[in-house]
């Protein structure tokens, strides 16, 4: 934490003069729980999007009980492609909602599910059955890790590196 502070306030006194305030604790931040584990390491999780995918993708509080049906990878075989052909979908839920809240949860703690949303992704003007079952498989995926998380821990040697997506213009 001291790197931390030392970082601000160099931001905030030195050649920057950068107005910076604090907004408390970052404990949950944008849906993020982030918890500090000891002096090196903090671990990053989102349960509560999680939960919020399953009960959109109806895994969870439903008649057949998915709950016990989980998967050990996000994706099957083969890669999904465009199905022209393939049965429409039968579920009411919105496709391109579920690839939404996959895809945020993909970017910030689970790097895991990645290549699987990205596949589902590409399919959001014409969803098929095919895609709406790749969608389950990595809820049902997102079931069996939702204890799951990501640690970090940081390279003091390597300092804080910061980059902004910004172009003043």
């Amino acid at each position: 934490m001291r790197n931390i502070d030392n970082f601000v306030r160099s931001m905030q006194d030195g050649k920057e003069n950068s107005d910076l305030t604090d907004e408390g604790d970052i404990d949950k931040f944008l849906g993020i729980e982030i918890e500090h584990l000891d002096d090196k390491r903090f671990e990053m999780k989102q349960p509560y999007l999680i939960e919020r995918i399953c009960r959109t993708l109806g895994l969870i509080d439903n008649d057949w009980k998915a709950e016990t049906n989980t998967k050990n990878t996000p994706v099957g075989k083969p890669v999904l492609g465009k199905d022209l052909q393939g049965k429409p979908r039968k579920l009411k839920w919105k496709y391109r909602t579920a690839v939404g809240m996959l895809s945020y949860l993909q970017g910030n703690t689970c790097p895991d599910i990645s290549m699987a949303t990205h596949q589902t992704a590409r399919f959001c003007i014409d969803p098929r059955l095919s895609h709406e079952q790749a969608i389950m498989r990595i809820g049902r995926y997102l079931l069996g890790t939702a204890d799951r998380s990501i640690i970090y821990e940081p390279d003091p040697k390597k300092g804080l590196e910061c980059y902004v997506d910004a172009d003043f213009a």
